[in-house]
């Protein structure tokens, strides 16, 4: 009886082994499968990273500044000088900050001004892009950054992108940005979307 009862079980337990059993078919394709699901989940990745990124107008600034060093608690470093490229100017709806993603408001669009600080020295330094731009307005007003990157840390001998960005109107294409240090002398740079 007792073998009897074995050989049951036996039975029972192969027959629910070949309903689990995969058809020999898919055995084969396994491989293609798992690449075509994979290439299906990173074209959904890459369309939805692209959603957040602004197909606006863009306008090329290229103009190159060195500005004095500091701390992290904005003492001046002397004889240290970071290299400030601004790249370029463009508008956009939203911008990533320190993580966050920023907004407008009310049919609002950002100017943002991208840039690139280089470090040539061999300890990190620190710069404060939102005290070195200002937007002038037409009635002269002078408009501090109201989306930025805070406290910008270069890394020795390294170059870092950072941004910052202004509330306009949409309708706005000509603008100009007050560049340079607090109480140093400043550079207007004309920017403009055709």
């Amino acid at each position: 009886m007792v073998e009897y009862l074995s050989t049951l079980g036996a039975k029972a337990a192969t027959s629910n082994r070949r309903s689990l059993r995969i058809p020999a078919f898919v055995k084969k394709l396994r491989i293609p499968i798992i690449i075509f699901i994979f290439l299906i989940v990173l074209t959904t990745l890459a369309l939805w990273a692209q959603s957040g990124i602004s197909s606006k107008p863009e306008a090329k600034i290229n103009q190159e500044f060195s500005i004095q060093a500091r701390t992290k608690d904005k003492l001046r470093v002397r004889d240290a000088t970071l290299a400030i490229n601004l790249v370029d100017a463009q508008e956009a709806d939203n911008l990533l900050v320190q993580g966050k993603r920023a907004r407008t408001r009310d049919g609002k669009t950002f100017l943002i001004i991208n840039m690139e600080v280089e470090n040539s020295y061999s300890v990190p330094l620190y710069t404060f892009p939102v005290d070195l731009m200002r937007l002038v307005r037409e009635d002269g007003k002078k408009v501090a950054p109201s989306v930025h990157q805070g406290t910008v840390e270069v890394r020795p001998i390294s170059t870092k992108k950072s941004n910052v960005g202004f509330v306009v109107d949409p309708s706005e294409k000509n603008f100009k940005i007050e560049f340079g240090e607090l109480n140093d002398e400043k550079k207007i740079l004309d920017i403009s979307f055709k």
